[in-house]
């Protein structure tokens, strides 16, 4: 399947160049231009980092890397919002239950 990438460009509403590690890119997106630069900024960051950490030049080591780290953060948050909603739920019922014991 072929792109045509003038044609994505239009679509979209906002074209924003950043750059991650010292390559600029045009992004088209319909975000926020202040949003998918604060995204690109953390995504440099960290690909910084690994970079740093790693003695890797190679730039798609340091991006699989990358997309494995920050797939790793968004996991454990996932995971933690699970935890807050199962506990507000039985917090939930467990309130519901008392107001049910104190009408009867």
């Amino acid at each position: 399947m072929r792109i045509d990438h003038r044609r994505v460009m239009s679509m979209a509403n906002n074209v924003v160049e950043v750059t991650i590690l010292g390559r600029k890119m045009l992004l088209s997106t319909d975000s926020d231009e202040s949003y998918v630069r604060e995204i690109a900024e953390y995504v440099n960051d960290k690909m910084e980092q690994i970079q740093t950490a790693s003695q890797s030049s190679s730039t798609i080591n340091i991006a699989i890397l990358t997309a494995l780290d920050i797939a790793d953060e968004f996991f454990k948050q996932l995971g933690l919002q699970r935890e807050i909603c199962e506990k507000v739920d039985r917090q939930c019922l467990e309130l519901v239950n008392y107001i049910d014991s104190k009408l009867q």
